[in-house]
Parts: structure tokens; sequence; C-alpha cells
């Protein structure tokens, strides 16, 4: 069997894993990600809304001290990576005079916490959340600035894309089924090979507890699945929630989100299932409908989409980042779910030091490359350039996604449907997919394989009947 060897080896490529390979791309390591799934991000970060958070309770936790230095990164990482981000507020509105006494209290706490770190927390008065919202209802609200919303797709895309054109490898398709600790380090037996590395790094997801109990440290995991029901067009300016004395547990928060698509996101719910289920029921848009219907005065906003995505929940609600007890070579990243996408930079940043503190030699490159924007055919026409007529050929009407768009994302690596779909928005407009038949036909083509060859995402998500 081939043994191949690195100096680092992460096992999980969401946005988390791809984070931690992005701050090692920057040092004279050899660093291999390894993924069961496909492509990047298609586990935990294939179905949340997109939103860089502000306040996480409880105040004092992890997950909120990492939120809120991963917040403060994202617009730089936005600008390097060429990354959509959206900075807004949050308003916690109060819908009944008991909550509009709650305000100033509310207010305190939270200016409190983070007026400190630079976020501006204030009350509005009716007229004023009027003013900034007209759509919404209720006597008041808190207003928290400093939230974002991120093309969550794009920003995974360029990150792999940043990390493959410096050097990091990775391995998809590719499970773990077995570790060995050694003297020099570790062996990693997957279903496609051995690999050594000095160090490895947890950041599986849905399967950290699985992958931390090879090395026989013991965590617990219940997973979360958080529903989340997709509108045309922008309901709110900003992201906009009931405020919540008592938070009710199968909500886990969620609001309603404008997104950088031009949508809106209601969400999420949450609900205890298996790390296998994302179906969505009617329960769960009762759910929805039930906790932010009544914020808004208009609703004749068209629904065209409904997803779930599952979380990881560790015992204790907090992240757990730290060492297995066998080696400190050896970094659990275990239970990271919400706010998980806006803690990454950070946590990214503290395994760095882990690393350092366990004894890994990490010199900066001399020379690191940069990646270019992802340049849409729609954009180079709206900016008056110029195509030819195979880059023109619309494959998906709706979002503006053509032939050469198609070609572009096969170039920087999307292997599957949802790998061109997160890469280029395809059949994510207003008719939801009326273009896959035609898009299906494209792909294959551009893979040059058969459409019976084609997955949604890896395994045995066959697209056209065998």
């Amino acid at each position: 069997m081939l043994v191949v060897y690195y100096d680092i080896a992460i096992i999980g490529s969401g946005v988390v894993g791809l984070f931690i390979a992005y701050e090692l791309a920057h040092y004279r390591v050899r660093v291999i990600v390894i993924d069961r799934e496909a492509e990047p991000g298609f586990g935990v970060s294939k179905g949340h809304a997109g939103v860089i958070h502000v306040v996480q309770p409880p105040f004092n936790s992890l997950r909120s001290k990492l939120a809120i230095e991963g917040n403060k990164l994202y617009d730089g990482i936005a600008k390097r990576l060429h990354v959509r981000v959206r900075r807004l507020s949050t308003l916690l509105v109060a819908r009944n005079p008991i909550h509009l006494i709650a305000l100033p209290a509310v207010w305190f706490i939270l200016n409190r916490v983070y007026g400190k770190h630079g976020f501006r927390v204030r009350v509005l008065g009716p007229r004023e959340l009027r003013k900034r919202e007209p759509n919404v209802k209720g006597l008041g609200a808190i207003e928290v600035n400093n939230y974002g919303v991120i093309n969550s797709f794009e920003l995974i895309s360029q990150l792999y894309n940043f990390c493959t054109l410096n050097g990091i490898d990775f391995a998809f398709n590719t499970e773990v089924v077995k570790v060995k600790v050694l003297d020099d380090g570790v062996a990693i037996l997957t279903n496609r090979g051995e690999y050594r590395a000095r160090y490895v790094i947890n950041a599986a997801g849905l399967y950290s507890a699985d992958v931390a109990r090879m090395f026989g440290d013991e965590y617990r995991l219940e997973f979360g699945k958080g529903v989340m029901l997709v509108f045309w067009g922008e309901q709110t300016r900003n992201i906009v929630a009931p405020l919540q004395l008592a938070p009710n547990p199968k909500t886990k928060g969620g609001a309603i989100i404008p997104t950088v698509f031009g949508t809106t996101i209601w969400g999420p719910s949450l609900s205890m299932s298996d790390r296998g289920d994302r179906s969505v029921n009617e329960a769960d848009i009762e759910i929805l409908n039930e906790k932010f219907g009544g914020l808004l005065r208009r609703r004749d906003f068209i629904p065209i989409r409904a997803y779930a995505g599952v979380r990881p929940i560790p015992e204790g609600d907090d992240f757990i980042i730290t060492y297995s007890k066998l080696s400190k070579h050896i970094i659990h990243l275990v239970g990271i779910e919400s706010p998980g996408l806006t803690a990454a930079p950070a946590i990214a940043r503290r395994v760095i030091e882990m690393l350092r503190d366990a004894g890994a030699v990490l010199t900066p490159k001399d020379e690191v490359r940069e990646v270019d924007p992802v340049v849409m055919t729609k954009s180079i026409i709206e900016e008056g350039g110029t195509i030819n007529a195979d880059q023109g050929e619309v494959v998906c009407p709706c979002m503006g996604v053509t032939r050469a768009d198609i070609r572009e994302a096969i170039r920087r690596g999307a292997r599957t449907l949802d790998g061109i779909i997160f890469r280029t928005g395809l059949g994510m407009g207003i008719c939801q997919g009326m273009c896959l038949g035609k898009a299906i036909k494209v792909i294959s083509e551009e893979l040059g394989i058969d459409p019976e060859k084609l997955t949604k995402s890896g395994g045995n998500s066959w697209l056209v009947t065998r």
C-alpha cells in the first residue's frame, strides 16, 4: 500500500477545516485535507443561513468569545478573497408591553458585554423602528450593529481556491477508517490509502466525535436539524428577530434574514434528529410561520424553497477545542455548531497557536499567491465587456449562468451538480431549477462524462435514472 507523508493532516473540509488550511498555506509545511464528501463544504457548512453573528449567549462561553474575534476578521478576509459580505444590524423586536418594559435592561446587559468590543447597542422607539424597518411590526427594538451576511458558498470556494493555489493537497471521497499513533506522528488509514502526518487536526464536523473516538477520546454529540424557508425578494433591510426573554428551544434563535442574493431567509428552527436527516415537513414550516410571520406588515412575498442543515451539538453546549489525551500532536475540534461560521477565522488562529505550542515548526513562506475574483459572464456584460457565442450560451436564465460560468466552476474544482450550484448560483433563482435538465446535459459535456454518471453531491445521489 502506498503511504503518503505530510507535516499536518486536517480531517474535514468544512469552513473550519478550510480556514485552518488557509492559515497553514502561509507557512512552509506539507498539508493534506481529508474529507469523506465529494467536495469542500458539503457537511455542516452546506446548510446554514450565512450570518456573521455578534450576540451569542452564554456570554462567557468559548463560542461567544471566538464569535467576537471572528466577526472582526471577516471584512479583511472577504476583501482578500473577493467574497461578498454585507454589513447590517440585528433588531430584537419587542412585540408586547412586557418586552417593551424589558428593553432598557436588555440594552444594559448587551451594551456591557459587547459595547467594550466596539459593537454599538441602542434602543429604538416605535417611530424609529418604523423608520428603520417599514415592514416590521413592533413597539420598539434593541439594535446591535456589525452583524453581517455573507455568500458562504463563495467563501468556501475561494478558501479552497486559495489553498490549492498555495500548495495544500486535498483528498475527497476519502473516509478515515482507522488511526494509529506512532512515535513520529500518526498513521491515518482511509478507504483510499494511508496517510502519515506529524500532526493531525480533527475538524470532521458531524463525524468529529467518531474521529476522536478512534484516538480513544470520548465525546458525546447530539444532532440538531435546522429548517430554513427562502423567499424571493427582501422583506427587511436588516436581520430582524423577536425579542425572547425565555428562548424557545425549538427555534435556536433564528431570524428574518436578508441575504446577499436579494432573497430572504426565515430560520432556522431546531429539532433533534440524526446527522443524515435533511428532510423538511409541514410542522417545520409551521414553526417558522408562527415565530416570524407576525413580525411583518406585508406577507405577499413568494416562498421559493425550504431546506435543512444539521449541526453537531456537544455535551455542555460549547465548542470543544483541545488536544487528545494521547498526544499534543492531535487536536480535536468537536461540536463546532452555530456560530461556527462566524468563529471559524478565530478558531483557525487558535489552532495555529496550539500547533506551535505542541512543537510544530511554522516558518512563513517567502511568497503567498493571491486568488483572483470569480467573474461571472453576467458581470462582464453588465460592465460593457464582450463575450463570444459559446460564453453567451445561457443555461440558467434567472441567475444569468452561462456555459462559460459552468466551465470555470469545473476548472476550480466542481465535480457535482451541487458544486456547480455553489460556485455559480445555478438554479437558485425564482424558478428554483427549471433549468436543471439543460444544466445536467451541459455539465456532463463539460466534465466529459455521461449524464448517468453525474451526481448531485457525490456517492449515490444520481440525477438521471441508471
